[in-house]
C-alpha cells in the first residue's frame, strides 16, 4: 500500500511556474516595456489630417473606439465571472497565458531573435475589435506587413476556427486594417493593411519561455525552438492563401491581396535564410517538436482540405 501511494505521489504533474503570483508579477515587470510601447490611441487625435474624413482620428472617433474597448472588456469580465473564474482559472484557460506569450515573443523579436525585425504589440482597440495582437516589421526592406493572432492551446478546435474565420477574409480578397498602428522607428501613426496569420504555442512552450525569463536564461531564451515552428506556422498559412489567389489570378479582385502576401513571402524567406531555418529543421529534436505542435498539425491539414469552397 505504502509503494502504491508512493508512487501515485511521484505521479503526481509538476506544479507549473505560472500558478505562482509572484512569478507573474516578475514576469510582468521583466516585459512592462513591451506594454508599455503598446499604441495610446488617445494620441492620435489629428493624425492623418488632410486625408479624406473616413481616414481622420477626430476626438469623437477615438473616444467612440475607446467606449467601444471598455465594452468588450466588461463583457469578457461578466462572461468570466458568470463562469466562476478566478485568475489562475483564466489563466489555466488561455486568455492570460495568451498575453504573456505575445509580450514574450515580441519581446524575443526586439531582441533579434529574427535579424533585422522589429515588433510592436497593438492597442487594446485592434486587439479586441481586429483580431491583431501584435505587428512585425523588417528594417533591411522597410515595413513589409504581417501581422499576428497569438493563440494559445493545446487543442486544434480553436486554431481550426480562427483559420475558418480568416478564410472568409482570404475569400473576399480582404486584407486586416490596423487602425491605430505607430511605427516603432518613426513614430508615424496611422492605419496599415497587414496580412493575418494565426501563432499557436502549448502551454508548455509558455511555461519554458517564462522560466527562462525568470531565471535569465538567455541561452534558452535565444534558442527555444518554438522561434523555428512560429516560421513554420506562417508559411503553411501563407503558402495556403498564394495557392488559393494564383489559381484564381483572372479574379481582378484579389490582385491587392496577393500582392500584400507577395511581400510577406519575400519578407518570409529573408527571415529563414538569417537564421539557417531549413538546415536547423534537419535537427532530429526540432523535428519532433514540430510534429508534436497541434497548431502546425491542424494548419498543414487545413491547407490539404479539398472542399474548402471557391468564391
Amino acid at each position: 500500500m505504502k509503494e502504491n501511494m508512493g508512487s501515485q505521489l511521484n505521479s503526481a504533474p509538476k506544479p507549473s511556474i505560472l500558478d505562482n503570483m509572484e512569478n507573474l508579477i516578475a514576469l510582468s515587470k521583466k516585459l512592462e516595456n513591451v506594454y508599455n510601447n503598446r499604441p495610446d490611441i488617445s494620441t492620435f487625435e489629428g493624425a492623418m489630417y488632410g486625408t479624406n474624413q473616413e481616414n481622420r482620428y477626430t476626438k469623437d472617433a477615438i473616444k467612440k473606439d475607446e467606449n467601444y474597448v471598455e465594452y468588450r472588456r466588461n463583457e469578457i469580465e461578466k462572461i468570466n465571472h458568470s463562469k466562476g473564474m478566478d485568475v489562475a482559472e483564466r489563466l489555466e484557460g488561455g486568455f492570460q497565458l495568451s498575453e504573456i506569450m505575445q509580450a514574450m515573443i515580441v519581446d524575443r523579436m526586439n531582441k533579434n531573435w529574427f535579424k533585422d525585425c522589429k515588433a510592436i504589440m497593438t492597442s487594446d482597440y485592434d486587439d479586441l475589435a481586429v483580431g491583431i495582437d501584435a505587428v512585425m516589421k523588417h528594417e533591411r526592406g522597410g515595413y513589409l506587413g504581417a501581422s499576428f493572432d497569438f493563440t494559445l492551446t493545446n487543442k486544434d478546435m480553436m486554431v481550426d476556427k480562427k483559420l475558418n474565420k480568416e478564410w472568409e477574409n482570404i475569400k473576399e480578397g480582404r486584407v486586416a486594417t490596423v487602425k491605430y498602428f505607430e511605427d516603432p522607428d518613426t513614430g508615424k501613426k496611422g492605419k496599415l493593411m497587414v496580412p493575418k496569420f494565426i501563432i499557436g504555442a502549448s502551454k508548455k512552450d509558455i511555461e519554458e519561455l517564462a522560466e527562462a525569463y525568470l531565471k535569465n536564461d538567455n541561452k534558452v531564451l535565444e534558442n527555444h525552438p518554438f522561434k523555428y515552428v512560429m516560421l513554420q506556422q506562417i508559411e503553411v498559412q501563407l503558402n495556403t492563401v498564394l495557392e488559393f489567389y494564383e489559381s484564381n489570378m483572372d479574379n481582378e479582385k484579389y490582385k491587392f491581396a496577393k500582392e500584400q502576401y507577395d511581400k510577406v513571402y519575400k519578407f518570409l524567406r529573408i527571415m529563414k535564410t538569417d537564421i539557417h531555418a531549413d538546415d536547423k529543421m534537419h535537427d532530429t529534436d526540432l523535428h519532433e517538436y514540430s510534429k508534436s505542435n497541434v497548431a502546425l498539425d491542424m494548419m498543414k491539414r487545413f491547407q490539404i482540405m479539398k472542399d474548402r469552397p471557391k468564391p
